[in-house]
């Protein structure tokens, strides 16, 4: 028998082949546990805080935190434009019961429909469980005791505090202010504004708001909600970056003067501007028809925003400083000084005036049938005789009128720190050739020089050009803020030439064609303007002529007419006459100063009306530049 079968042997080989089998299946076991060792300490220690933050992110949830927007006050200190608490009616989602049924009853207390409603449920169904859809932002106490006294009804309504951006005087301040808005996706992308804004930031979208956005807006915080895998809310949240407030604003506006002079407005279209006249501070601003900056101030609803954007007198244009219009007879200022410093014409050559006159084969017309007779500079601005000025505009010559209304900055900008400043035109040979492609024709200056033909300009240009006058050179530069004002400009006209514009501005007043703008106790120096819209207005009565056809009527100027502290311009469209229509608004505005003046408001001494203005010579005088 062969040793090799012998069961001693058998054992001993199956023996050592099973130990080994069990020694690499140890090996195994041992390689398997140190592949998992490894594994575990790279994924805790070398990769945990990476996962570590990812399994926090997927419980966190980061919720923005709006600031409070900046309190805005008007000169006087008194609250034109803040953040108030509000109420608003909410549905949670993160139980979706009775959802439809809810809707349904809601709808008739919301005043709804509830198709509406249901849409804008569907529209949430990608944004976070957690993030609740808002029913009604400014819930009125009547529709809260509505659902309150019926709770068991709407499990799903709450009722959250927010903030909301509130103009105590609605439609008072709406063209200086602006509006708030949501942030555009123009706003988000554009360089300039993008990287400081989120989607859903509330900002500026016209006027102060606007303008000074940067400064009301604060910053955002940031809060973190947990969460579950659905995406419901768990336990409280923690903060992780309190919100910080907006600065608050002062304006240059007095609420009383803005107040009396949207009043005088009334329901006619048009625009004003009042200012101090030696620091540019807008005093009051106004364009009519306006509109309620409080309804932007939590999303505009589609109907509201139709009727506004529908309707054609265009409330949202602020006319007092985006809209250019034929300055009519209040140009005759500049033309004068024009005139008189170029030494075209003098102070006592005398003109005749039988009601019209023929110049290079036309027929022109004066205002006044029969005409005026004789008269001189004073008297042809007095009586705003339209003969004396065609022939002073005739000698003048369009670049010298040109060059004075340049050095009064007619035809373009002032740098207004608001958006919207419109520029206008200012023309000359060269304007014509490059935007016409055609000469300046010797009857073009004809119409320039009674502020028709190629001419436009603001009413805030106007103010600004009779700021000028008033002060007899110093030419402000207007502003709202009511601090970082830029020092007057100074222009370089003759104190002879301003003292006889002065006389002649105060006699309009009282006893030429301003008369209804006189105010007792009080000088007030002016022009009136009649900005003819269409030519069969000409030689008509105003009063038998549908309004539409109407030219447009024009008031500017200052006072108290010897030492100016209130410049002012307004243009109301399809007024008829300047003196009937747009005085009487600069009068009851001019009353409400020299009222506000006797109470004694003014500002703290750091921010008086006078600051900038020149020291007074020992005559009484300002000293002013001359040639």
């Amino acid at each position: 028998m062969d040793y090799r079968e012998r069961f001693e042997i058998k054992d001993y080989r199956n023996e050592r082949m099973l130990g080994g089998r069990i020694g690499l299946m140890h090996a195994g076991v041992i390689a398997l546990l140190l592949f998992f060792s490894l594994n575990f300490w790279y994924l805790q220690v070398v990769r945990g805080d990476s996962y570590a933050a990812l399994a926090e992110n997927n419980r966190l949830r980061r919720v923005v935190l709006p600031p409070t927007r900046g309190v805005i006050r008007d000169r006087d200190g008194r609250v034109i434009a803040s953040t108030r608490p509000s109420l608003n009616l909410v549905l949670t989602r993160e139980s979706s019961r009775d959802v439809d049924i809810q809707l349904r009853r809601l709808a008739p207390i919301l005043g709804l429909p509830y198709v509406e409603l249901k849409e804008r449920y569907n529209r949430m169904r990608g944004r976070p469980l957690f993030e609740p859809m808002v029913l009604k932002v400014d819930v009125s106490m009547d529709i809260l005791a509505r659902v309150e006294s019926r709770r068991e009804k709407f499990p799903s309504v709450e009722v959250r505090q927010i903030a909301r951006r509130s103009y105590p005087e609605g439609a008072v301040v709406s063209h200086p202010l602006g509006y708030v808005g949501e942030v555009s996706f123009a706003q988000l992308t554009s360089d300039g504004e993008g990287p400081d804004l989120a989607s859903g930031d509330i900002v500026g979208k016209a006027g102060v708001e606007k303008a000074q956005d940067e400064r009301l807006r604060g910053e955002r915080g940031v809060t973190f909600v947990s969460v579950n895998n659905l995406g419901r809310r768990i336990g409280e949240g923690r903060m992780g970056q309190p919100a910080v407030a907006g600065a608050d604003l002062g304006v240059s506006v007095y609420l009383d003067l803005q107040r009396t002079l949207m009043e005088a407005l009334g329901d006619e279209i048009g625009g004003a501007i009042f200012m101090d006249p030696w620091t540019g501070e807008i005093l009051a601003m106004g364009s009519t028809p306006s509109y309620d900056p409080n309804d932007f101030a939590d999303g505009i609803s589609r109907q509201v925003w139709e009727s506004i954007q529908g309707d054609p007198r265009r409330p949202m244009h602020n006319r007092a400083i985006a809209s250019f219009y034929a300055p009519g007879s209040t140009f005759k200022v500049l033309v004068a000084i024009a005139g008189l410093e170029s030494g075209a014409i003098t102070p006592s050559e005398r003109v005749y005036c039988n009601g019209s006159t023929r110049i290079y084969g036309s027929t022109r017309l004066c205002w006044k049938r029969g005409g005026h007779g004789w008269v001189d500079l004073r008297k042809a601005l007095t009586q705003s005789c339209n003969v004396y000025f065609y022939k002073a505009g005739q000698k003048t010559g369009i670049e010298a009128i040109h060059k004075y209304g340049e050095m009064f900055n007619l035809g373009r900008t002032r740098g207004l720190d608001i958006p919207g400043e419109a520029g206008g035109i200012l023309p000359s040979d060269a304007w014509k050739r490059r935007a016409r492609g055609e000469r300046w024709y010797p009857g073009d200056t004809i119409s320039v020089s009674i502020g028709q033909g190629l001419l436009a300009v603001t009413p805030l240009q106007m103010a600004t050009l009779m700021a000028g006058v008033g002060t007899k050179g110093s030419l402000p530069y207007p502003r709202l803020t009511a601090r970082g004002g830029r020092p007057s400009s100074k222009v370089e006209v003759s104190e002879s030439t301003f003292d006889l514009i002065h006389e002649a501005l105060a006699d309009v007043v009282t006893e030429g064609t301003a008369r209804r703008a006189a105010v007792e106790g009080h000088t007030v120096a002016g022009k009136t303007g009649t900005a003819q819209v269409y030519k069969i207005s000409a030689g008509i009565d105003a009063d038998k002529m549908d309004k539409a056809q109407r030219d447009h009527a024009w008031f500017a100027g200052y006072a108290p007419a010897d030492n100016p502290r209130i410049a002012f311009a307004v243009v109301v469209e399809h007024g008829g006459h300047g003196g009937t229509t747009a005085a009487p608004i600069a009068r009851k505005v001019l009353k409400a100063f020299f009222a506000k003046e006797r109470a004694g408001a003014d500002l703290p001494v750091e921010d008086r009306a006078d600051r900038g203005r020149p020291d007074r010579g020992r005559d009484g005088s300002y000293a002013t530049s001359s040639r």
